[in-house]
């Protein structure tokens, strides 16, 4: 470590697997400095994504530390290394759009990308995300990454596929950052050469860091003139064993603490104003370019409702129901009384059948139960109803005695209702009809 320097990010004994041999961190150990570059290299699958994303809070270690010099994840400025843009944007929507996300004013955006896009040549901002190659792409990705100007700048890969003059001119950018605006950088990268550009570079193979310090230390440290023989002959070292114990510790000595570590930083606030607004304005974008989605999400409800209306309909009309009523002699005919207004002449029964609308429901007489049901298995009828031979005195009871009502009266004072289940909609709607029936009635006993 520089003598001076404040210790920005710190990684103790970082563990991390995806199965029980799956092994990608194994208790790696790094150091980043303030106002440092600082470049991991190493092969595709050694854990430097992975790592990554355990700093930025994207993913948990299973055991281990992570010490941060900044308390929040909006002081972070992160360049996956997918790419992680909308493609049915613009430049210009993508960069609003995550303005409002970071917080930027109006006046900071303009300022903020005339500065970025001067030395990222990114093309038109009218251009669609879609459209642009992959290096374009990236370099969207990597103005996003640097568009709150963050303390910290993690890159996962930032100069893949672009142009080598465009990449030596980014390089440059980065190292100003460190230097004048004391910005640390993590930076992750397959090339050599590149990370010989860094203040501090980190060697990394199968989930540990097999050294790390300043290029021209580590080259002068194992007697190489290059970076590339360095790295060679540490992962030699670590493939024949030599002051390595890999296999000992994968599978012997995996740490299994009771919880796994918590994240290094945390949201500033659960709900913020301008990420909502930059919800809306995602959607407001997609939409806009999506019309035919826009109509589809209008008009599906309304066709939804139409549909349901015209097979279904809201109340079903004419609808046969079987009445087997052992309360009238004969075949339960409600016709011989006429004066309903008398509770004691005029049977309960009649008045229920009188409360049910002939208009949604047309009520069948039958003699029995069996020659109801027969109907009903036939499909002649939705179902039938059943009311007992002294139904009127029997609920007068009910009423009148309330719970000393004897079980007898409980029993034939309830009108049985078998309906036929092959729809289920239609059975709960003539349920909810019946029931709601039978209080209109039993509101005029009490009142």
């Amino acid at each position: 470590m520089t003598e001076g320097r404040e210790e920005f990010v710190v990684v103790r004994g970082a563990y991390k697997r995806y199965g029980l041999k799956a092994v990608v961190l194994n208790g790696l150990n790094m150091t980043v400095e303030k106002g440092t570059v600082y470049a991991f290299l190493g092969p595709s699958g050694c854990g430097k994504t992975t790592l990554l994303g355990c700093i930025v809070g994207r993913k948990r270690l299973d055991a281990g530390e992570i010490r941060l010099g900044i308390k929040y994840k909006s002081d972070i400025g992160y360049m996956p290394q997918e790419i992680a843009l909308f493609r049915d944007f613009s430049i210009s929507e993508t960069l609003t759009h995550f303005a409002w996300v970071f917080g930027l004013s109006k006046q900071q955006l303009k300022k903020r990308k005339e500065e970025l896009y001067s030395f990222l040549e990114l093309p038109p901002e009218t251009s669609l995300i879609s459209k642009l190659s992959g290096g374009q792409q990236r370099r969207i990705s990597l103005c996003v990454a640097l568009l709150h100007n963050p303390e910290l700048l993690i890159l996962d890969e930032p100069t893949v596929g672009v142009d080598p003059v465009l990449s030596h001119s980014i390089w440059q950018h980065l190292k100003q950052m460190s230097t004048v605006g004391n910005k640390t950088i993590i930076i992750t990268t397959h090339s050599i050469e590149e990370a010989r550009q860094a203040d501090r570079v980190g060697l990394m193979r199968g989930g540990i860091l097999l050294a790390e310090g300043d290029p021209k230390s580590l080259m002068n440290q194992y007697g190489f003139d290059t970076l590339e023989e360095v790295f060679l002959q540490l992962s030699y070292k670590q493939e024949t064993g030599e002051n390595f114990d890999i296999d000992c510790q994968t599978v012997k000595n995996y740490p299994k603490p009771e919880k796994k570590p918590k994240p290094p930083v945390k949201i500033k606030s659960i709900f913020a104003l301008n990420h909502l607004i930059a919800h809306f304005l995602k959607n407001y974008f997609f939409l806009r370019r999506n019309l035919g989605i826009l109509a589809f999400l209008l008009c599906l409800p309304i066709v939804q409702c139409t549909l349901f209306d015209l097979s279904i309909g809201r109340d079903p009309l004419g609808l046969k129901v079987g009445l087997v009523n052992e309360e009238l002699a004969g075949e339960g005919d409600c016709s011989m009384f006429t004066n309903a207004n008398c509770s004691v002449e005029y049977p309960a029964s009649c008045r229920y059948m009188a409360a049910l609308e002939k208009k949604q429901m047309k009520l069948i007489l039958y003699k029995d139960e069996e020659s109801a049901r027969n109907a009903t298995k036939k499909n002649e009828i939705w179902g039938f109803m059943h009311v007992s031979h002294n139904y009127t005195e029997s609920l007068f009871e009910r009423i009148i005695l309330n719970g000393g009502a004897s079980d007898e009266a409980l029993a034939n004072s309830e009108v049985d209702v078998s309906m036929d289940m092959s729809s289920s909609q239609l059975y709960i709607i003539e349920i909810q009809y019946f029931i709601t029936r039978f209080c209109i009635i039993l509101k005029q006993f009490i009142y």
